[in-house]
C-alpha cells in the first residue's frame, strides 16, 4: 500500500486528536477577529479562551450554509485580502452563490489533501490521467487537477464535454484513469459502445476518481463493469467533497472500505440532527466539519446536511483517519412531495437493481389540481423485454422504499438526456 505522507496518513490516533485540539483553538481564535464569528462566539456567551480541552469544542457555535450566503462575498473572510490568490463559488443558480477563497497555503493544502487521495486509490505515477470535472468556479475541476498533479500524475486537462474528443484521446495517449463525474463516466461508456469502441478491448481504463453527485452501488457497479476498471484490474473511487470546506476533500481508498477524511485538516463530528449530541458508532448522523488548515476563509463547525454513516477506526489500509461508510442523503438533494421526504439516490438504488433498467432516468414532479405526483422516465437496457407486469411491480417497490406512490414511465431509447457534467435527475413541474 502506497503512501503520499505516510507519517500523518497513519498518525495514532490519540495524537492525531492533539493536533486537531490545537489547531482548533488556534482557529477559533483566528475567527474571533472576524465580526461574524465574533458575534457568533457572544450569542453562545464564550470566547475562544473557554476552549481549553476536547470536550470544549462542542461550546463553539455552528456555521450554516445561509451564514455563507448572507455574508457573501467577503464577510466571512479571517484572513488577510492581500494574501488571497484563488476565489471559488458555487453557480448560484438557485440564489446568492456560497463562495470560498484562498490563500497559497490554503491551495497547497487542499492540494496536498487530494494527492492523498489519488495514491490511496492506487494512482500511480506511471498513470495517464484524463481529468475531466469542469474547470472553472466549481471546485472539483481544480481541486483534482492541482491534486493529480501533486501525486505526479501525468494530467491532460480535458475539462468536461467533448465526448468523441474525450474517447479519441483515451485512444491516441493510453488513459489509464478517468476523473469526472459518475453519469458522465456511464455515458462515455455509453457512447463508445455506441462508436464501435469496446471500453475493456479497445481503452486501457484501470482507475476512475468520481465527484460532484451522490452515486449508488448500482450505478458504481454498472461503470466499474461498463468502462472497463474491473477488467483492467482498478475500479472507481468516490469523492466527496463541498464548496463550504475548500472543495473536493474525501476519497475512497483501494480498500473501498470508506471515504477518507485527513483528520489533520478536518474536524469531523457526527451528530443527532435534533439533540446534537454525537451519535453512537455506527449510527447514522448529520456530518459537521471544521476546516483546520484554511487561513483566508475557515469554516467553523459547519452543519452539511449530510447524513452519513462514519468509521473512526483505523482502515484496513492502515490509515486512520475517519470514513465515510455510508453516505444516506444530502438535504440539497431532498424533495419534500406531499409532505414525504423523497432522495433522488433513493429511485435509482430501486431502478439499478435491475438488470433491465438503464442508468438513464429522470424523476418528474408534478401537480394536478394541489396533489403534488411523482413520475420517474426511464430507458430501458439495449435488449430488455418489459411488459405491463414488470412495470406494475416496479411501482409497488418504489412505493415500498419511498412511501409514496411513483409512475413508472417506461421511455425509448435515447430519448432522455445524457450529461457530460453533473446529471440533472429531478424536474420539477409544480407551478
Amino acid at each position: 500500500m502506497a503512501f503520499f505522507n505516510e507519517r500523518w496518513e497513519t498518525m495514532d490516533q490519540d495524537q492525531l486528536k492533539e493536533v486537531q485540539l490545537k489547531k482548533f483553538q488556534d482557529q477559533v481564535q483566528r475567527m474571533y477577529k472576524n465580526s461574524f464569528y465574533k458575534k457568533r462566539f457572544e450569542e453562545t456567551d464564550i470566547t475562544p479562551d473557554d476552549i481549553k480541552n476536547w470536550e470544549d469544542i462542542k461550546k463553539a457555535p455552528f456555521t450554516y450554509k445561509n451564514d455563507l450566503r448572507e455574508n457573501y462575498p467577503l464577510g466571512l473572510l479571517t484572513g488577510n485580502w492581500e494574501e488571497v490568490v484563488r476565489v471559488h463559488m458555487t453557480s448560484g443558480t438557485t440564489g446568492t452563490p456560497t463562495p470560498m477563497v484562498y490563500t497559497q497555503n490554503d491551495v497547497n493544502v487542499w492540494a496536498e489533501c487530494m494527492a492523498r487521495n489519488f495514491i490511496a486509490g492506487g494512482l500511480k505515477k506511471s498513470d495517464v490521467v484524463q481529468q475531466a470535472h469542469g474547470l472553472g468556479l466549481f471546485t472539483g475541476g481544480l481541486g483534482f487537477h492541482y491534486g493529480l498533479e501533486r501525486a505526479g500524475a501525468k494530467v491532460i486537462p480535458t475539462s468536461s464535454g467533448g465526448t468523441e474528443r474525450q474517447l479519441r484521446l483515451m485512444q491516441e495517449w493510453g488513459t489509464t484513469v478517468f476523473t469526472g463525474t459518475p453519469s458522465y463516466a456511464a455515458y462515455i461508456a455509453e457512447i463508445a459502445i455506441e462508436r464501435g469502441i469496446d471500453p475493456v478491448k479497445d481503452l486501457k481504463l484501470r482507475l476512475g476518481f468520481h465527484g460532484g453527485e451522490p452515486v449508488s452501488g448500482e450505478l458504481r457497479q454498472r461503470i466499474d463493469e461498463r468502462i472497463g476498471y474491473k477488467a483492467h484490474g482498478g475500479g472507481m473511487r468516490t469523492c466527496y467533497g463541498l464548496t463550504e470546506m475548500g472543495g473536493p476533500i474525501g476519497m475512497d481508498c483501494e480498500s473501498t472500505n470508506g471515504i477518507h477524511l485527513w483528520g489533520d485538516h478536518y474536524l469531523v463530528e457526527v451528530l443527532d440532527p435534533e439533540t446534537l449530541e454525537d451519535v453512537e458508532a455506527g449510527n447514522a448522523g448529520e456530518l459537521v466539519l471544521t476546516n483546520l488548515s484554511f487561513e483566508a476563509m475557515p469554516i467553523l463547525r459547519y452543519r452539511t446536511g449530510d447524513r452519513v454513516v462514519v468509521n473512526f477506526d483505523t482502515c484496513e489500509c492502515g490509515r486512520t483517519h475517519p470514513r465515510i461508510t455510508n453516505f444516506l442523503g444530502r438535504v440539497d438533494d431532498m424533495l419534500l412531495v406531499s409532505g414525504t421526504n423523497v432522495f433522488p439516490s433513493q429511485i435509482e438504488f430501486v431502478l439499478l437493481r435491475h438488470p433491465g433498467m438503464s442508468e438513464n432516468w429522470q424523476l418528474v414532479v408534478g401537480d394536478n389540481r394541489g396533489l403534488h405526483t411523482l413520475k420517474v422516465e426511464v430507458e430501458p437496457v439495449q435488449g430488455a423485454q418489459i411488459d405491463n407486469a414488470f412495470v406494475k411491480e416496479l411501482e409497488k417497490e418504489l412505493h415500498s422504499h419511498l412511501e409514496i406512490t411513483c409512475k413508472v414511465d417506461i421511455k425509448p431509447i435515447g430519448t432522455l438526456p445524457r450529461f457530460e457534467g453533473k446529471a440533472v435527475r429531478v424536474r420539477d413541474e409544480r407551478i
